[in-house]
């Protein structure tokens, strides 16, 4: 099952949706699926040799999204610094971090290496920075 919420600003037209989210690798590791969590995308994340979570930060510094890799799966015979390199270059999203580099709770951003949050934690809105973020829309589903 998957939590999905939809935030949007009060006084500018940005909206951010949130999903849980999972990733996997292929067999020959040379791509990377990213989904929502449900039953068939669980089944799926499960049988790969390299797969886990999807956390989305946001930086405040630099209005850049950061997604953080956390690898909960490895039957594979790499490393995990070999696995974070291969989802560095096979990662749809520019601005990439991982779980295992993660000091004291806090995340950082990887272009500036300022502490990041999540969307909603910020108070104002990220993108005109005078509004405020209203929950609009929540659910569950799979």
């Amino acid at each position: 099952m998957s939590k999905y919420s939809l935030f949007m600003c009060d006084k500018c037209d940005f909206t951010y949706e949130h999903v849980d989210r999972i990733f996997y690798l292929n067999e020959d590791l040379t791509e990377i699926t990213e989904d929502t969590l449900r039953i068939m995308t669980s089944r799926e994340k499960t049988a790969s040799e390299i797969s886990g979570f999807i956390f989305v930060w946001y930086c405040i510094e630099c209005k850049e999204f950061i997604y953080e890799y956390d690898i909960t799966d490895n039957s594979s015979d790499k490393s995990i610094e070999q696995i974070e390199e291969l989802i560095r270059e096979i990662s749809p999203h520019e601005n990439v971090i991982f779980s295992s580099s993660v000091e004291n709770t806090f995340r950082k951003c990887p272009i500036c290496s300022q502490k990041i949050d999540s969307v909603w934690n910020y108070g104002k809105c990220p993108a005109c920075e005078i509004g405020e973020l209203h929950l609009l829309d929540k659910f569950i589903f799979d």
